[in-house]
């Protein structure tokens, strides 16, 4: 998996290391156009719209985890490690509610019982998948500001609608990355209440990993349709 530093949630993907970068011009050609479908301008960092492998370098590689891998950990670069200014936390959430509405979108109409016959891959259901992107979501902002437990009526099992769930879920992480002062964006935690409390976390990790996460399910889902 390939991420690009200067647009959160923008990844590009391969079987091996050499073709998810080779990939990444492809994938910053989609995901520009999609911000701009959103009405959102171009971003300043973005200042190629359509770059060739000319126009980008690798700053880093890391070799652990498995990014595509569910459960796996989930690499800490350092451009996850700047205190974002006000403009780019907003940028970003509206970022993920634009990801939140294309996934509405996609589901909209279908029944619960359809939303369970409905396989993304064998043996996991659309169901199964939004609940999944529901609840990593919840996963990420926990590390950061958690330990939630008890502190947010959002549970394992409530609310039982997968898509009151999204949204339920979606309404806490907004919330709770407003909390994050701006001093304290960058700080990295280990969530000693979470599973893994060695992984390294910071506000702009869970909010590129959340916005990556629900692309990469958002996509998976419309190729089946």
């Amino acid at each position: 998996m390939a991420h690009v530093a200067e647009l959160p949630g923008c990844f590009a993907v391969g079987s091996d290391a050499a073709k998810a970068v080779g990939n990444v011009s492809k994938a910053i050609s989609d995901f520009l156009p999609w911000l701009r479908s959103h009405r959102e301008p171009l971003v300043p960092e973005a200042h190629v719209s359509r770059p060739s492998m000319a126009d980008l370098y690798v700053a880093e590689v890391r070799h652990e985890g498995a990014p595509l891998q569910a459960g796996s950990y989930a690499a800490l670069f350092p451009y996850d490690e700047e205190a974002w200014s006000d403009e780019k936390l907003e940028r970003t959430l509206r970022w993920l509610s634009y990801s939140h509405a294309d996934l509405m979108a996609a589901i909209e109409g279908l029944s619960d019982d359809e939303l369970r016959s409905m396989q993304v891959e064998p043996g996991r259901s659309l169901h199964y998948t939004l609940r999944h992107v529901a609840n990593a979501e919840y996963g990420y902002i926990n590390r950061i500001v958690g330990p939630l437990e008890g502190r947010e009526p959002v549970t394992d099992g409530q609310p039982a609608d997968v898509r009151e769930r999204l949204a339920a879920i979606r309404e806490v992480l907004v919330r709770h990355a407003h909390t994050v002062l701006p001093e304290d964006r960058g700080k990295v935690v280990f969530p000693t209440w979470a599973v893994r409390p060695d992984e390294a976390w910071t506000l702009a990790k869970a909010l590129r990993r959340a916005l990556e996460h629900e692309r990469e399910h958002l996509l998976e889902i419309l190729k089946k349709q």
